[in-house]
């Protein structure tokens, strides 16, 4: 689309002849002292500044300083020049300007006309965004994987490969290679194991199974803090429909930080709640055992499978009994459950939630189903009439498979947490 070019066209001296008439009146006023010459040094500085050209002494009355007197003087001189044809005609004068006009429409035109012909090099992408585009277009590719086309790797996070003390080698490459698992260390956004369907092509699907493995100690440290439920939360929210909890126990589970009867009763909630699978096991060989067994079962069942690649949005079903199955892309379930991805301010809120005590992920969902953000909470306790009925507002919201209310403790915690104002 063709920008339009607005033209200005500005004579140099549009009115040279009236021009000269008044400097040679001005200067015989100025020698003889007269008060006229103020009146024509205004009129000749208005028709200076005129940027168009003038026909007569009646045309120069729309100017600053041209009274009756000074108009008729020029028509009065301009009817002498024209009887001996020193002066052009009317039309002459139009037909002198529009030629003037054209030339000046013909040199921007012929300008135009260069830039356009004139072949300009398109800027050469940076590295940055050659990667971004190429990342793009990866995420946007088809991908189809036929049986006998493809070979399952299990990916291993690399925080399971490196202990906290540098000196005690982790045992867990050790332990898969030992058991003859085809498998891989890499950096995961989301869980310690999962699998992936890779073709000779460098495609990696991941089949719908997720590990997070826990010792018994771990589990009590992450309840303390707020993880399990934030990991729970993310876990869920990640498009993968097998989630499973590999726990190991501690020695003999002694000196945990927190009763083991409150451990059991979290893995309980989180099996019973939220369908998660929970894996007890009794040493760190044995989860690996597991791992190895569950990978010669799922290799078992998707070798004749049909696999292609879905968006995380798609609603399709993914049952095993299917002969062909949409998986979500490895780099597509990297970016989107990386901690610095863009979240919505509903998941802000239900991690926020998270952190409050006794707030467990249902709780929040609940809390969240009914009031999507912070701002319609706040508009929702400014409708209420009286202080009491804003302080158990949440009371009576029913939490969990069971529908349990919320209770009204925690709706005035809640209530006093986002209503108090800090200083």
């Amino acid at each position: 689309m063709q920008m339009e070019t607005r033209l200005e066209v500005r004579l140099r001296e549009p009115n040279a002849l009236f021009t000269r008439w008044l400097e040679r009146w001005l200067r015989e006023a100025e020698r003889r002292q007269q008060k006229s010459q103020f009146k024509l040094r205004q009129a000749l500085e208005s028709l200076k500044s005129y940027p168009l050209p003038l026909a007569s002494g009646r045309d120069c009355s729309i100017l600053r300083g041209f009274g009756g007197s000074l108009c008729q003087l020029i028509d009065e001189e301009l009817r002498q020049h024209r009887g001996l044809q020193l002066v052009p005609r009317e039309d002459k004068v139009q037909e002198h300007y529009e030629q003037q006009v054209q030339e000046v429409v013909r040199q921007v035109q012929e300008k135009q006309l260069v830039v356009q012909n004139k072949k300009v090099k398109p800027k050469k992408p940076t590295k940055k965004e050659q990667l971004e585009l190429a990342a793009l277009e990866e995420r946007e590719r088809q991908v189809e994987m036929n049986p006998g086309e493809f070979k399952l790797l299990l990916l291993v996070d690399t925080q399971e490969t490196s202990g906290k003390n540098k000196r005690v080698l982790d045992q867990t490459r050790n332990y898969l290679e030992s058991l003859g698992v085809r498998h891989e260390v890499r950096r995961l956004t989301i869980g310690d194991f999962l699998w992936i369907a890779q073709d000779q092509k460098g495609n990696e699907l991941v089949l719908p199974h997720i590990i997070e493995r826990k010792r018994m100690d771990d589990l009590a440290s992450s309840i303390r803090d707020g993880r399990f439920h934030e990991q729970k939360h993310r876990l869920q929210q990640s498009g993968l429909r097998n989630i499973v909890y590999l726990v190991e126990d501690y020695g003999d589970n002694e000196q945990l930080g927190l009763p083991l009867d409150s451990l059991q009763q979290a893995l309980a909630n989180a099996r019973v709640q939220t369908g998660i699978q929970v894996v007890r096991t009794e040493n760190h060989y044995r989860s690996m055992s597991y791992l190895a067994g569950m990978g010669r079962s799922l290799g078992q069942i998707f070798a004749s499978k049909r696999l292609y690649s879905v968006d995380r949005t798609d609603k399709s079903s993914c049952l095993l009994l299917d002969s062909q199955l949409g998986l979500l892309k490895f780099r597509a379930l990297y970016e989107d459950s990386a901690k610095n991805a863009q979240l919505t301010v509903r998941e802000v809120f239900v991690q926020q939630l998270l952190q409050l005590h006794s707030l467990s992920l249902e709780r929040a969902m609940a809390i969240v189903e009914r009031y999507p953000t912070p701002r319609c909470l706040l508009d929702a306790y400014e409708e209420c009439t009286e202080p009491k009925q804003a302080r158990l507002l949440l009371s009576g919201i029913p939490c969990g498979p069971l529908g349990r209310p919320l209770g009204e403790k925690i709706s005035q915690c809640l209530h006093e947490f986002y209503t108090t104002q800090f200083r």
